[in-house]
């Protein structure tokens, strides 16, 4: 969002991939075009309407939809609004980051996710 070069900006980058991976959509499709983000569209549907804006082919074939819901993408697309923070200040840094992935992890791991 700057061009100075520096972590933070390393983390919205992350935040805004993590976004598109859990939405199916990218930061540059038609329906963004008039002035909203993909970030926005994320951040006004968290967390009760997130389903409407997930891929779904995600939870297609999945009989724990709702959990795997709650467990793991609702967590991931959480640190993905969090990377993606438009104040560098308020991006959390990637070891918190990377942390926050490991739990989110090992909670699909015990649902036989991944």
């Amino acid at each position: 969002m700057s061009e100075e070069i520096s972590t933070k900006g390393d983390v919205y980058s992350f935040g805004v991939l993590l976004l598109q991976m859990m939405t199916g959509c990218s930061p540059t499709d038609e329906k963004f075009s008039d002035g909203g983000s993909l970030r926005e569209v994320v951040d006004r549907s968290f967390p009760d309407g997130l389903h409407e804006v997930v891929d779904s082919t995600m939870l297609r074939e999945d009989s724990n939809a709702a959990e795997l819901m709650r467990n793991c993408v609702v967590p991931l697309v959480r640190v993905g609004l969090s990377c993606s923070k438009a104040s560098p200040r308020e991006r959390p840094d990637m070891g918190r980051v990377s942390t926050e992935i490991l739990r989110i992890m090992h909670a699909a791991s015990h649902m036989g996710v991944v």
